[in-house]
């Protein structure tokens, strides 16, 4: 006996994303786009892998940023205040405040007033941060473009079926109205009579 065909494949998850919120995507969507049929169906089933897949690219954008603060840190403290003539204390010291910035207020205060004395604040971290990924940055945004590319064609198609659709209903009323089937039915319970 063969097996039925499966429409739906199990969704597209990631170890570290959720059924239930994959779930809850897919039935706003469904909700929203009312799909006609299994067609329908099926592209909505497209678009909510597509949107999916875009949602999580823009968490890896943040996640890559947020990856290399550590190293942008690093980075702009020591371009900021030069390292040739520090001693291991020195280099150890400056290492313990880059890790504890991220969890001690004590630590971050100490960094603001290190990064004011050259008119900085932390938001040049990010942006040594982003300068830093800038390369992985700019390959997920190709890839968030054509993410998104899918899913406006699948959206498309959608509204494609659904204009072909309602153009064949206008023609067929269009005939109606103007009395064509109306002939056409005359003309065969004539020759039925017959």
């Amino acid at each position: 006996m063969a097996r039925p065909l499966a429409l739906f494949a199990k969704p597209p998850l990631l170890m570290t994303e959720s059924a239930e919120d994959f779930a809850a995507l897919s039935a706003v969507l469904e909700q929203e786009i009312k799909p006609r049929g299994a067609v329908e169906r099926i592209y909505v089933a497209d678009i909510a892998a597509h949107v999916w897949e875009i949602l999580r690219l823009r968490r890896c954008k943040a996640g890559i940023v947020n990856t290399a603060f550590k190293e942008a840190l690093g980075d702009l403290l020591n371009n900021l205040e030069g390292t040739t003539t520090w001693t291991t204390p020195e280099r150890q010291q400056r290492e313990a405040l880059i890790r504890d910035w991220f969890s001690e207020p004590r630590a971050k205060k100490e960094v603001s007033q290190l990064l004011g004395k050259y008119q900085l604040d932390e938001f040049a971290i990010e942006a040594e941060a982003i300068r830093i990924r800038s390369e992985d940055l700019e390959r997920l945004d190709t890839m968030l473009t054509s993410a998104e590319s899918r899913r406006d064609r699948a959206l498309r198609r959608i509204a494609d079926d659904r204009d072909r659709f309602a153009k064949k209903v206008r023609e067929g009323s269009d005939r109606v109205i103007e009395g064509q089937a109306v002939v056409q039915l005359e003309n065969r319970s004539v020759l039925r009579s017959a």
